[in-house]
């Protein structure tokens, strides 16, 4: 609930419209994430909770295909696609591991080869031609663009796949946008392979595509874009390491926005710092005259990164459609950049909340909290009452983890979907409501390490300003996070997560594998110092150290156990290794 004291909460949840076929609470009851929290109501229910799909007994194949980037350009002159065929107990074609040499033959081989065409439906071109191994995934295939006019419209894309003797058929669909180029503005891309963004703008004269890491703040307009037109606090801020900003609007005035001169004057000199705005929308996300007049005024910006919509709908329980409706309509308007939001509880709704962006942050804040009872509610926190500030945590800096891989199950569970980047909102508040202190630099930096452990592609901090000492130590490791090496693994590779650690059970160790190198990062969840002798295994041997990124340089390295004797409390290490392939 951010933005809002807890009192004012109620009142709006009070006075959301609610879809009352949807939600289980009465229209009249104040709920955070479906679940009463004032003492005089009493607990239920929620409803909401994720449907996983049933385990079916007999394999089959799950073929997938998706274009490696959300949008193309035509300058781009080739894209590519993302093909999978996967054996699946759970998604998937009826599927039988034998092929046939010829036609009635008795004796087959197992079926371990899909060969496949991929075509345009629009102009029944051929895009590509080739075979993926049976069990696979990540296979990418490059196609021309020259046979796509560029619009705004997305192209029908459909797959055929065969076993080798031709006897069994598989299928599947996706679409791909092929806009106009740019020479103004920006275009923004994600990679759906590893989840990466991707911007175009005056940075790179509109040439070719440059990664961004996204590491930044919500921040306070009054502080950083104050009425009197200052650019000092603006400045100090991009000066501080960070690389994207979400501006947080007043919920004053009209439309509920930000005032549009003084936010012009701003967005200049955002342009010439290329520092990328995250247009939020939060208060007029459901208004589609106000998207339309918003998206008209900046959508040329060369520095806008994407457009934020709802910030914590699950909370608010926002009628189960808004996301998805702004989200076609934005697309509609402006298909260049991607579309985020922000979901606060752990299992409420998530498929049609989540069904509106491009990109789901989560925001589960547990630093100084009572996991268990409500400090201004006085009441108790479990699955169907309550509301401590963060839903259904235990008050650990592992929930801030744990929520990314609650968000990463839930999308890998949806048909036909795909994954969908996820980006951590970290706590750097407090001495309010639910959050007795504002969390330590330690405490920052460790979140921030828990969130790259669990593949978040981006974090984002709640809010600007914060402590001196957490503003420049998020600035810090954010600054190694969005540069080369790290970016090259982050970008290049998915996390291998949960390594397995021997020494100290609150460790959490992941490694990402690009090419001949590996990066590991590890986080000790302690805050005290200890003395046992730590080993993590890692996924493959290596050779040798070649690159302390951040933290302790006496790691040492044999084969494919990295130790190290002792861990300060709430460490953070990142280690890039050689990595010896074949042995």
């Amino acid at each position: 609930m951010r933005g809002f004291g807890v009192f004012s909460a109620a009142l709006v949840a009070l006075s959301t419209i609610r879809d009352a076929l949807a939600f289980n609470a009465p229209s009249d009851v104040p709920t955070w994430c479906g679940k009463p929290y004032m003492s005089t109501n009493q607990a239920l229910d929620p409803g909401g909770q994720f449907v996983f799909p049933t385990v079916q007994s007999k394999p089959m194949l799950y073929v997938t295909v998706a274009p490696r980037y959300t949008i193309f350009l035509e300058n781009d002159v080739f894209g590519s696609f993302i093909v999978g065929a996967s054996i699946s107990h759970i998604f998937g074609q009826p599927y039988n591991n034998v092929s046939y040499a010829l036609p009635g033959g008795r004796d087959g081989s197992p079926f371990t080869t899909l060969h496949f065409k991929i075509y345009s439906e629009e102009t029944r071109s051929l895009l590509v031609a080739s075979s993926v191994p049976v069990n696979s995934t990540g296979n990418l295939f490059e196609f021309p663009l020259l046979s796509f006019i560029p619009r705004w419209e997305p192209y029908q894309v459909s797959f055929h796949g065969s076993s080798p003797d031709g006897q069994q058929s598989f299928t599947a669909t996706t679409q791909i946008y092929v806009l106009p180029s740019r020479s103004y503005g920006s275009a923004v891309k994600i990679d759906n392979l590893f989840g990466g963004l991707y911007v175009q703008n005056a940075l790179n004269h509109w040439r070719g595509w440059y990664p961004v890491f996204p590491n930044g703040y919500y921040a306070d307009g009054s502080y950083v874009t104050p009425s009197n037109m200052s650019l000092v606090n603006l400045d100090t801020y991009v000066a501080q390491g960070f690389n994207t900003i979400n501006i947080v609007p007043s919920g004053v005035g009209p439309d509920q926005s930000y005032p549009t001169g003084q936010l012009e004057q701003y967005w200049d000199r955002m342009d010439e710092l290329n520092l990328l705005n995250i247009y939020d929308m939060r208060f007029s996300f459901q208004n589609a005259t106000q998207v339309n007049d918003q998206v008209q005024l900046w959508k040329n910006r060369t520095s806008l990164l994407m457009w934020y919509t709802a910030d914590e709908p699950d909370g608010w329980a926002y009628p189960l459609n808004s996301t998805s409706l702004a989200y076609n309509q934005l697309k509609s308007l402006d298909p260049y950049h991607p579309v985020s939001l922000v979901l606060n509880c752990q299992n409420f709704y998530y498929q049609e909340y989540a069904s509106g962006a491009d990109i789901i942050f989560e925001d589960a804040y547990p630093v100084a909290i009572n996991a268990t009872w409500s400090i201004p509610w006085d009441t108790p926190c479990n699955l169907t009452y309550g509301d401590c500030g963060c839903d259904n945590c235990i008050g650990s800096l592992t929930d801030v983890s744990d929520r990314l891989d609650d968000i990463q199950t839930y999308q890998a569970n949806l048909p036909g979907q795909g994954m969908k980047p996820t980006w951590a909102v970290l706590q750097a508040f407090g001495d309010q409501d639910y959050w007795k202190s504002i969390p330590s630099p330690a405490e920052v930096e460790n979140m921030m390490m828990l969130s790259i452990n669990h593949d978040a592609k981006g974090i984002t901090y709640w809010i600007y300003p914060s402590t001196e000492d957490v503003n420049i130590g998020s600035g810090a490791l954010g600054n190694v996070l969005k540069t080369e090496p790290a970016l090259d693994f982050l970008f290049g590779a998915n996390a291998i997560k949960t390594l397995q650690v021997q020494g100290e059970p609150l460790v959490d160790a992941s490694a990402w594998i690009v090419g001949s190198e590996m990066m590991v990062g590890v986080v000790s969840e302690e805050y005290v110092n200890y003395d046992s002798l730590v080993t993590i295994t890692l996924p493959e041997a290596a050779i040798s150290i070649a690159q302390v990124l951040y933290g302790n340089s006496s790691w040492t390295l044999k084969g494919n156990q990295l130790s190290k004797t002792g861990l300060q409390g709430l460490e953070v290490s990142i280690l890039i290794l050689d990595v010896q392939h074949g042995h």
